[in-house]
């Protein structure tokens, strides 16, 4: 259910400095595990301090891994519980009560879901690490919970506050009692959802907030309080000017971060010569955004207008999402079930990316949009539409062919050019990895990632916590493989929805 502007507008109140604060002192009135609470107004600092009673277990604070638990065969040993879950104990997340210290950071998204912004997360906390910081991840919701294992492998802390599909006032709730049990010095949010519950409880407790922007577009409640967040960071330089031209924000309060992270070199991929089947691909999630019905009507198109083209092709959607059912009947309506498959959730993507000749990205907006870029170094010539970072990538001529104007007759015209040409897929797909490689290569995730730490060092906590001295950097953070869906022992169903 969608929230009301009522309901909007009482997150939004509930965010305002002054009434945040006499909202977070007025909840610990209530709580009898409070120790220290700080109030902090617009006219005065006052410190309430209240003995602890017997403290009570912590409620639907429902998942929690630590990296001190041995894994064994992909198996985390937990008596009692199943693999990758472990009882949330508050106790056990030591309040942080000295500056100078590492930053303690709380990294807040919206779902564990596979999507692209969640699933460079261990990346991101790897960086976040290997500079010296702390980092906790919180997950609102679970929705497919495909990022978990990725999280399991690397070893990152995680918290999952809900096991179903929470309320936003039930999702801050529990966050504030995990604030209240391990205060940060700095909010992470990602995604919408969780920024806005992130704006409010750091309005409760008096946290910094720093946060993500994946694409460019963004719901009302994020333009409205944009002011809230220090600093912003752009996963690409075309979501950075869109911060600066369509939201507001000022230049000194955005940071640019791209989130992919380029895998080592595969083995050459193998080239179509003219025989066989034209194998076409794309992955993502199915979901409005990703546009994957123009692309089956292109393949319908292409049978009415060149049947013996329609012949020669194979066109495979990998991926899963809240659309899954609803493109599944667009198939089976147009016929095309012997010429496009939704092979659903990939593990191994450098693999599926391998059985390919040409990558389709037909979206309606995007951000950095890893998926395109992971096929750009495998060396795969790009069909796409001119958004987010994808204007810069797809270079026409060059790279591949961007999609202007009637969506459906641009993709069948940029097939019927490849199968004229068959050699051109080899020149756009070597001038396609050497552009990621030039561009977004060996330490660049690692380096840009070390610059917005530093932002958020000097920047955002102004000096109040001395920069961490920082360990080896490898020269390449390098993508960590894709761990399999069942590594935590289930497979739960995906929860339709969106960010």
């Amino acid at each position: 259910m969608k929230a009301t502007p009522l309901l909007s507008h009482c997150f939004e109140w509930l965010a305002r400095p002054r009434l945040a604060h006499t909202f977070a002192f007025a909840y610990t009135l209530v709580s009898p595990d409070v120790r220290v609470y700080q109030c902090q107004t617009h006219r005065h600092r006052q410190h309430f301090r209240r003995k602890s009673r017997a403290t009570k277990p912590a409620r639907n604070l429902s998942r929690v891994v630590s990296t001190r638990q041995a894994v064994n065969g992909g198996v985390i040993r937990n008596q009692g519980l199943s693999a990758g879950e472990q009882k949330c104990d508050p106790a056990a997340l030591t309040p942080s009560r000295y500056r100078g210290l590492p930053m303690r950071i709380h990294y807040v998204v919206t779902s564990l879901e596979g999507g692209g912004a969640e699933f460079i997360i261990p990346d991101i906390a790897k960086v976040i690490m290997d500079l010296g910081h702390e980092i906790h991840v919180f997950a609102l919701k679970p929705r497919d919970r495909l990022t978990e294992p990725r999280l399991i492998e690397a070893g990152v802390p995680y918290t999952l506050l809900s096991d179903h599909e929470a309320s936003k006032f039930g999702s801050i709730y529990r966050y504030a009692k995990a604030v209240r049990a391990s205060r940060p010095d700095v909010i992470w949010t990602s995604l919408s959802q969780a920024t806005r519950v992130g704006q409010v409880v750091a309005g409760m407790f008096g946290i910094p907030v720093v946060s993500w922007k994946h694409s460019s577009d963004a719901k009302a409640h994020i333009r409205r309080n944009q002011r809230r967040c220090k600093l912003w960071i752009a996963d690409s330089r075309d979501v950075a000017l869109y911060l600066e031209d369509s939201m507001g924000v000022e230049k000194d309060r955005i940071a640019i971060w791209p989130v992919f992270n380029p895998a080592s070199p595969t083995t050459p991929i193998p080239r179509w010569d003219g025989t066989g089947p034209l194998r076409i691909g794309s992955t993502g999630r199915l979901h409005p955004q990703k546009n994957y019905d123009l692309l089956i009507r292109a393949v319908d198109r292409i049978r009415s207008d060149d049947p013996h083209i329609y012949d020669r092709l194979d066109v495979s959607i990998a991926g899963d999402g809240p659309l899954r059912d609803d493109l599944q009947n667009l198939i089976t309506s147009l016929a095309l079930q012997d010429k496009v498959r939704l092979v659903g959730w990939v593990s191994d993507i450098p693999a599926y990316l391998q059985s390919l000749h040409l990558y389709v990205q037909p979206s309606v907006y995007e951000g950095m949009c890893i998926g395109a870029h992971e096929a750009m170094a495998a060396g795969l010539p790009i069909v796409a539409t001119p958004v987010g970072e994808l204007r810069r990538s797809v270079q026409p001529g060059r790279t591949g062919a961007l999609l202007g104007g009637d969506i459906v007759s641009g993709i069948g015209a940029a097939i019927r050019g490849f199968i004229a040409r068959p050699e051109m897929l080899k020149v756009f797909g070597e001038n396609a990895r050497e552009y990621v490689e030039r561009t977004m290569g060996a330490g660049a995730f690692a380096a840009n990632g070390a610059e917005v730490v530093r932002r958020i060092e000097h920047d955002v906590l102004k000096g109040r916590v001395r920069p961490a001295a920082a360990r080896a950097i490898e020269p390449d953070v390098a993508s960590r493989s894709r761990a399999r869906s069942d590594a935590t022992g289930r497979r739960p169903p995906v929860v339709t929805g969106t960010d």
